[in-house]
């Protein structure tokens, strides 16, 4: 018995340098799934603060599952499908407002421009979201 314990022992040493590079090379993959995990864990304490049960149980799921599915490349992907749909988006509105236009609408034109405004802001946020991102990368 002893003598397996001594031949386990100098084989666990050699092993550890590899779990734990192992382990930190893990945690650098997921290392841009820590933002959603750290909002997610926000709401969480809030919901918990203010006693709303359906809430923490939801927040506890989402939050599994971000521990579980979370990598970079699916934060990646989801930070280019959202900057996507702001394009579509900026794009309907812009035809919405060249339509106001031709009408000869004022008020038409100056609702459309608006939410033509807000549709590039948002945009621009999905842009800088996931340039910040690949950078972190």
């Amino acid at each position: 018995m002893k003598r397996t314990f001594r031949s386990i022992i100098p084989a666990m040493i050699l092993a550890m340098p590899i779990a734990f590079g192992q382990q930190a090379l893990a945690d650098e993959v997921d290392s841009l799934c820590q933002d959603k995990v750290e909002a997610i864990q926000k709401q969480l304490r809030i919901a918990e603060e203010y006693g709303n049960e359906h809430r923490v149980r939801g927040l506890k799921k989402g939050l599994e599952n971000v521990q579980r599915h979370c990598t970079n490349d699916s934060v990646i992907k989801d930070a280019e499908e959202d900057v996507s749909e702001s394009m579509t988006e900026v794009r309907e509105r812009q035809d919405e407002l060249s339509e106001a236009q031709r009408e000869g609408d004022e008020d038409d034109i100056r609702k459309h421009s608006e939410k033509l405004e807000e549709a590039v802001q948002e945009l621009r946020e999905h842009q800088d979201e996931l340039e910040a991102l690949q950078s972190k990368r």
